[in-house]
């Protein structure tokens, strides 16, 4: 598919139907609504989503947008249909994976090791970024995962809501394992995230207020780094990933 009119003709020989999978040729933005350019995520392709609001009566505008569920996290946002490039996609059942925890567990050193190689690029952050080399935080961490075929949710919240809880800070940090993941914000709400590497050390991506504006390294441990000591104080608790997300099976 090349251009809008013949994304449209697609959709509509299958009645916009809401329970097809569609899987993408093109990377392309996700917004967070109808008509501003708000981006809340970069979906890569090769993923797979489905339609949940099909906008008939905007068809002939080359801007209107879609309202579309992702099938790997359950996420859900706009994206456009003029440039949209997409083939229907069989979707087959997940095989079950009785060792999922061993499996995620054997992918950390290649997921951390992914994590270094990226922040070894010139990039800065980007909210919504999930592409890179420009990321926001819980994107940095859910490609991470993606990219050795582990699914894991999209937000920070989210995610932390979908791990395995380890503990509350202030406890020490020694019995975090490389691979684990750091929560910050407060009482309310989690709205940054880590990955735990070893020696009291984390990877993630902070912004220009307080962070560092790309990926960085900061420390759990007593320091000076006015960095590091910010978004200690922030810090919620550790979780652990020992399941995929599972379309059929997850709750989030």
């Amino acid at each position: 598919m090349k251009n809008y009119k013949d994304t449209i003709s697609l959709f509509k020989q299958t009645n916009f139907s809401k329970t097809i999978w569609w899987k993408l040729k093109v990377n392309i933005s996700g917004y967070k609504n109808e008509t501003e350019n708000n981006l809340v995520t970069e979906i890569a392709k090769n993923r797979i989503f489905k339609l949940l609001y099909p906008n008939i009566h905007q068809q002939s505008h080359k801007s209107s947008r879609i309202l579309v569920q992702l099938y790997e996290d359950g996420y859900v946002c706009w994206i456009n249909l003029d440039g949209l490039m997409i083939e229907k996609y069989e979707l087959r059942k997940n095989e079950n994976l009785k060792y999922e925890h061993s499996f995620i567990k054997e992918k950390v050193p290649s997921i951390l090791k992914w994590i270094q190689d990226q922040a070894k690029l010139t990039n800065e952050y980007l909210w919504g970024g999930t592409l890179g080399p420009n990321f926001d935080c819980s994107g940095l961490i859910q490609t991470a995962f993606l990219k050795h075929n582990i699914n894991i949710p999209r937000d920070s919240y989210q995610i932390k809501s979908f791990c395995k809880h380890l503990f509350y800070f202030k406890e020490s940090y020694a019995t975090l394992q490389p691979g684990d993941l750091l929560f910050f914000g407060n009482k309310e709400k989690c709205d940054h995230i880590g990955i735990y590497t070893e020696n009291g050390l984390y990877y993630h991506s902070s912004g220009k207020d307080f962070g560092r504006n790309g990926i960085g390294l900061d420390t759990l441990k007593e320091t000076n780094d006015k960095i590091s000591i910010h978004y200690k104080s922030k810090l919620i608790s550790a979780g652990r990933v020992v399941r995929l997300y599972r379309w059929d099976k997850t709750i989030r």
